[in-house]
C-alpha cells in the first residue's frame, strides 16, 4: 500500500466524497430542484413527490444488497463503481424521458447511494489509526452536508439556466470527484464483511430507533423547499435558501456530535439527538415565521448526518468492530425500510391532502418513539455492563 493510501486523511477524504456524492448529490439534490421540476412541466407535485420516494426505494434496495455485494464484488472496488453509476444517474436526468425514464435513475442512484453509506465509513475507519476513527467518521458524513449546502446555494440559481444544464452539471462534478479519489480507497486486500448471526435486545431497539428516524425526517428532506417556495409562495429561491440552511447545519452536524458522544458515549448522544431532532421537525406547527422555519431546518440539517454518525458508532459499540458492517448494515436496512415507507405514505398523504403542516405533525412524533426505543436500548446496554 502507498504511503498516500497509508494518510488517514487521504482515506478520509475519499470516504467524504462517496457520502456527498451518494447522498448529497445522489439524494438530496433533489429537494430544491422539485420545485423547477413542477414549474417546467417535467412532472407534476405527486408525481415529483413519487420520484424522491422511488430515490427511497432504493435505498432500502441498496442496503439490503450492500454486505452481500461487497463481499462478492470486494468493498473498494464496489465504493468506485458505485461512484461511478451514481455520476451517471445525475447525467441521465439531463434528459426529460418522462416519469419512468426518470423514475429508473432516481432508483438506482438510491442503490448506489446505499452501498455508498454502507460501505465508506467502515472500510476507511479498518484503514486508520484507532486513535483518529472518531474524527475521520465526523470528516466521511460530514460529506452528506457538504453536497446539501452545495446543492442548497448553487441549484436554485442553475435551474434559472435550465435543468437539463444543472442536472448534468451535477453529473459532470460527481465523475470529476470520482476520478479525484480513485486511487485514494485501500490497496491490496480488504477484509470482507463478517456475517452478523443472531442479533441482541439494544441492537434492535437501537435499529427501530434508527427506523423511526428515517421516517420521521422525511418531512424535511423531501417537502421543505417545496413547502416554502409553494405552499408559502415564497418562490423556488426561498425554498433553496432555507435547503441551504438545512446543509449548513449537515455541514457541522457530525462533527459537533462526535464530540458529544466522546463525552457522553454513543447510545446517549443517539437518544438525545433523537429527542431534539424530533424538536426541530415540530417547530413549524409552532409558527411559520422565518426565525423558527430557519431553526427547524438547521436543526434537522445538523442531525440528520449527525444521526448517522451516531447510528454507526451505536452499531459498533453494541456488536464490536468485527461485525461492525454487518450491524450497520441491518440497521441502515431498516432505516432506508421505514424512510420509504415514509415517503410513499407521505407523498400519498399529501396527494391527498395538500397539508404541508400534518407531514411535519407524523414526522416530529415518530421521531419521538424512536428517542424512546433508543432509551430503553441505552438502559439495557447500561444493565448489562454492570457487574
Amino acid at each position: 500500500m502507498s504511503e498516500r493510501n497509508f494518510s488517514p486523511w487521504g482515506l478520509a477524504l475519499a470516504g467524504l466524497a462517496a457520502t456527498l456524492l451518494g447522498l448529497g448529490f445522489g439524494r438530496f439534490a433533489y429537494t430544491p430542484l422539485l420545485p423547477a421540476l413542477v414549474g417546467d412541466g417535467w412532472v407534476t407535485g405527486p408525481q415529483g413527490a413519487l420520484l424522491g420516494a422511488t430515490n427511497l426505494l432504493g435505498y432500502f434496495i441498496g442496503a439490503v444488497a450492500a454486505a452481500m455485494a461487497a463481499r462478492h464484488v470486494g468493498s473498494v472496488r464496489l465504493l468506485r463503481l458505485s461512484m461511478a453509476l451514481t455520476a451517471l444517474s445525475l447525467l441521465a436526468c439531463a434528459w426529460n424521458g418522462g416519469l419512468i425514464w426518470l423514475g429508473f435513475w432516481r432508483l438506482l442512484a438510491g442503490i448506489t447511494g446505499a452501498f455508498l453509506v454502507v460501505l465508506a465509513a467502515p472500510v476507511v475507519m479498518a484503514a486508520v489509526p484507532a486513535e483518529k476513527r472518531a474524527l475521520v467518521a465526523g470528516v466521511v458524513f460530514s460529506g452528506i452536508g457538504s453536497g446539501v449546502l452545495m446543492a442548497g446555494f448553487l441549484l436554485p440559481a442553475m435551474a434559472g439556466y435550465g435543468l437539463p444544464l444543472t442536472w448534468a452539471m451535477l453529473g459532470l462534478i460527481g465523475l470529476a470527484m470520482t476520478g479525484t479519489v480513485w486511487g485514494r480507497w485501500p490497496r491490496g486486500q480488504v477484509v470482507p464483511p463478517a456475517k452478523l448471526t443472531g442479533g441482541s435486545r439494544p441492537l434492535l431497539l437501537f435499529a427501530l430507533a434508527y427506523g423511526a428516524d428515517g421516517m420521521g425526517f422525511v418531512p424535511h428532506t423531501l417537502f421543505l423547499s417545496d413547502f416554502v417556495a409553494r405552499g408559502l409562495g415564497q418562490g423556488v429561491a426561498a425554498g433553496g435558501f432555507y435547503w441551504a440552511l438545512f446543509g449548513i447545519g449537515a455541514l457541522v452536524g457530525p462533527m459537533a456530535v462526535a464530540r458529544l458522544a466522546g463525552r457522553r458515549g454513543f447510545p446517549v448522544a443517539f437518544t438525545l439527538v433523537l429527542a431534539v431532532k424530533a424538536a426541530a421537525v415540530l417547530l413549524p406547527l409552532l409558527s411559520v415565521a422565518p426565525p423558527l422555519l430557519a431553526l427547524s431546518a438547521f436543526i434537522v440539517g445538523a442531525l440528520t448526518p449527525g444521526s448517522v454518525t451516531l447510528a454507526s458508532g451505536v452499531a459498533g459499540r453494541v456488536v464490536g468492530p468485527a461485525f461492525h458492517t454487518a450491524a450497520w448494515a441491518r440497521m441502515t436496512a431498516l432505516f432506508a425500510l421505514f424512510q420509504a415507507a415514509g415517503g410513499y405514505g407521505l407523498s400519498a398523504l399529501f396527494a391527498a391532502t395538500g397539508s404541508y403542516l400534518l407531514l411535519f405533525a407524523i414526522g416530529g412524533v415518530v421521531l419521538g418513539l424512536g428517542a424512546l426505543s433508543a432509551l430503553a436500548a441505552t438502559r439495557l446496554l447500561a444493565k448489562e455492563a454492570s457487574p
